[in-house]
Parts: structure tokens; sequence; C-alpha cells
């Protein structure tokens, strides 16, 4: 078992402070493929250094961190104007550029948790930002998830609670208390495992995605598109576990987000159980599930029987 000892820093690099996180390598036996080998020692290197330098705002040694063909996304992002609104950006050069725009003076990310899987790392806790146009410091529920693959950043997305974080207000949380509600409805739903409910809620385009299970091999990871082929996957999952359950901890709600942050629970058919950190996020448009991410730490090994 490794421990990887997570940076927290300011942007002024006046202090910096630790977190621990233990990762072990341990294959889900009888769910799925054990874990593939990754370069997983290097990749908390590559993730956390790029946290430090994000966050210090040192974009010329950010140029050498990131690929070339590095792709930045912040679906929570819609709310504001520009170019973040309009969805993903590719390119070391134009995802820099993206950030100088923001105009940020000062931040630092107090990290509360976070694991790394293969080649994603995934950090939440609060982010706290002060501009150009007003020394006011703003803390902001905040999650980045970061691909390394070759010693180098290729993907990087994140999700904010902005629009109560900068106090938005009307016309930016129009959708919050649907998105709420429909997003609800369909985790209980996916929790219940109800395909039934499912049908219901998900849009015909729905995409749904679990980056994190790439370590299993083929085709875990793998963008599922439409509605059929999602739930025709999700049958065949749920005829391998049982009490498949999410400890919310933490959520937010953001106009056509909602995100969930705790301990993903679920049993194998052979009686094994495990009980992972986990964060889900829903985006929920015209009342309809459109796209489902699941992060999960799968590193983390069985429930120890209490017989």
């Amino acid at each position: 078992m490794n421990v990887q000892s997570l940076p927290i820093v300011s942007s002024g690099g006046s202090w910096m402070r630790h977190i621990t996180t233990c990762l072990g390598l341990l294959a889900v036996a009888g769910f799925a493929p054990a874990l593939v080998a990754q370069e997983t020692v290097d990749t908390p290197t590559v993730t956390n250094n790029y946290v430090l330098l994000t966050f210090e705002q040192k974009y010329d040694d950010l140029l050498d961190v990131y690929a070339p063909d590095a792709v930045f996304f912040d679906p929570t992002g819609d709310v504001f104007q520009g170019r973040i609104s309009e969805g993903p950006v590719q390119g070391a050069e134009q995802i820099i550029a993206l950030q100088k725009s923001w105009g940020i003076t000062g931040s630092w990310f107090d990290v509360a948790a976070a694991f790394t899987v293969g080649e994603y790392s995934l950090y939440r806790g609060t982010l706290t930002v002060s501009f150009e146009s007003s020394d006011a410091e703003t803390p902001i529920p905040f999650i980045t998830v970061l691909r390394a693959q070759n010693g180098h950043i290729t993907e990087r997305t994140d999700f904010g609670e902005y629009i109560e974080s900068f106090g938005l207000g009307d016309g930016f949380d129009a959708n919050t208390e649907g998105t709420r509600e429909t997003a609800g409805r369909y985790l209980r739903a996916y929790l219940d495992e109800d395909l039934e409910t499912q049908e219901e809620l998900l849009a015909d385009g729905v995409q749904f995605q679990d980056p994190t299970s790439r370590v299993f091999g083929p085709p875990s990871g793998e963008l599922y598109e439409g509605a059929d082929n999602l739930l025709a996957r999700r049958e065949q999952i749920y005829a391998n576990i049982q009490d498949f359950d999410l400890e919310v901890e933490e959520s937010f709600v953001a106009n056509h987000h909602a995100v969930y942050m705790g301990t993903i629970r679920y049993t194998l058919n052979s009686g094994t159980a495990f009980a992972q950190p986990a964060v889900i996020v829903i985006e929920v448009r015209d009342g309809m599930v459109t796209r489902h991410w699941d992060f999960v730490d799968y590193t983390v090994g069985p429930v120890e029987s209490q017989d």
C-alpha cells in the first residue's frame, strides 16, 4: 500500500499543508477483470505537481506539464458567459490562455479528499479565489479530475458550485430545482437498480462514463451513448451486484448539474462487499438526464467481515 502526500498550496506560496491518501491496488474479483497494470505511482506525482503549479499560477511551467492536445472541460461552467460555457477547450496554449483570462489574482485549494485510480486523480474540497476586480475571497465547493499519461496532463474536468458561491442569483439558477428533483429521482433509481424508472428519465442521447473504471480494461471506462445501450450495460452489471447504495456526505445542485460526494457501497454475488469513495455527477436538461459521470476509488479493497 502506498502513502501519497497531496500538496495544498496558496498562490502566494506562503503556506502548504498536506493530507494523506492511502492507495492500494486490489482487483474487484468476480465483478470485473483484475486491475490493469498502469503507471499508478506516477499519476499522483504528475497531478500533484499540476495542482501546485495551477494554484500558484505558474503558467510557463504549466505549458510543459500539459500534453500539447490536452482537453479542459467544466460542465458546470455553463453558467458563465464566454469560452468556458461553450464546451471543451483543447490545446495546452488555449487552456492556459483561458486560465489567464479569468483574472484570478490569488487562489488556494483546500483538498478535503483525493484518490488516484490508474491514470486518474480526483481532488475535492474548497477552492478559494480572488480577482483583479475585487480583493474579496470567494470559497467554492470544487472538484477537479485529472488524467495523466506519459508524464503529462491530457484531460482536466472540473465541477464547481459557482452560482451560490458567487451569488449569481436569478437567471443563473433557473433550472436548479428541476435538476434537484429529476437528478434525485434518477439517482435513487440507479441505486435501486430500477431500470424502468431510469428509462423514463434518460434522454435518448444520454451519455454515461466512469473514467476511473478504465483500470479494469475494456469495455470498462468507455463512453456509453444512448439510453438503450446504457440500460443494456446496466442490466449486465446489476446481475452481478446487490445492496447497491451511495452514502452521500456532501452534495450541491447548480442549474443543470447535481453533484453527489460520498461512499458507494455494493456487494458482489459472491458475498464480497465494498465501500469506496465516489463522486457522481448528473446533468439534467429539459427534465431529462443527458449526462452521468461516475468517479470511484476502485483501489479500496473489500470491507472486512464483521463475523
